[in-house]
């Protein structure tokens, strides 16, 4: 438990860095974005983040938790977050629990947000099948995760200051992550890199190349240090067997109806027939 702790404070502690905080500024302007096109009635965030910088600031659904790692440090100093929105007052409550067994109900949550939830996890694939528990038909999951073909040697630095013998720590790429939605039945709708910009010590150099943001399209898998992954839960119609039902048929005096087998015995001894 202790060693998972440290590894949380390792994984948010790069966010602190100058490259850290361009990438979450970013990452909040591009989940701002998405968030203001997604409708419900409760969100969840979950993850590294949760507690210390809030995703969902800018969500349109009035109910959201925030749900905390039994591991996840700093659990005592964490309270409930508000925000008025016009003159509705939206309040943000804190759960502690696993994130492999999700205290919320089957077919409840409309978005589940969910930072680096799967880099830590012994059971990644349980995670998962928690969020697709949870989530309504069509409700969103959006995944933040580090890139580990990044050539910035984030993923390598990460990797020597987590990895433990008898810790878990792997970084999952954006593809893998696409093909375990596709999986669960999941429609991927946008994947987006960030922090693009490499490590330089110098602030008025790191600043000037804050124009490589705009290349995450095109250079994102090889140059972003962080995705974004959003995906849409799918539930496929099934379409009710409904047997068809056929009149009996109507015998007149002397007479009876034959099955199949019986017709054809009369038709191969009964020439008149």
């Amino acid at each position: 438990m202790k060693l998972k702790k440290k590894s949380i404070e390792s994984l948010s502690g790069w966010y602190k860095t100058q490259s850290g905080q361009a990438t979450l500024t970013k990452l909040d302007e591009q989940c701002a974005e998405v968030l203001s096109e997604i409708f419900g009635y409760y969100a969840v965030e979950m993850g590294v983040l949760s507690g210390q910088h809030s995703l969902l600031q800018q969500t349109r659904i009035a109910t959201s938790f925030t749900l905390i790692d039994k591991a996840g440090s700093n659990l005592l100093s964490i309270k409930p977050k508000k925000r008025i929105e016009g003159d509705q007052l939206e309040t943000f409550s804190t759960l502690i629990s696993s994130n492999e067994q999700l205290p919320l109900a089957t077919d409840n949550i409309d978005l589940v947000l969910g930072t680096h939830v799967l880099e830590l996890s012994k059971d990644p694939h349980q995670v998962l099948r928690e969020i697709d528990r949870v989530l309504v038909p069509e409700g969103h999951c959006i995944l933040i995760g580090f890139n580990p073909f990044a050539i910035s040697g984030l993923a390598d630095q990460l990797r020597s200051k987590i990895l433990r013998k008898k810790e878990p720590f792997e970084l999952r790429s954006a593809s893998r992550i696409r093909d375990w939605f596709s999986l669960l039945g999941f429609e991927v709708l946008d994947v987006h890199y960030m922090g693009l910009r490499p490590n330089v010590k110098s602030k008025k150099l790191f600043d000037s190349l804050s124009k490589l943001e705009n290349w995450g399209e095109i250079a994102g898998p090889l140059l972003g240090k962080l995705y974004m992954i959003h995906a849409k839960k799918q539930v496929v119609a099934m379409t009710p067997y409904k047997k068809v039902w056929r009149a009996p048929a109507v015998l007149s005096g002397g007479k009876v109806v034959l099955n199949n087998t019986a017709q054809k015995v009369r038709r191969e001894n009964y020439s008149n027939y």
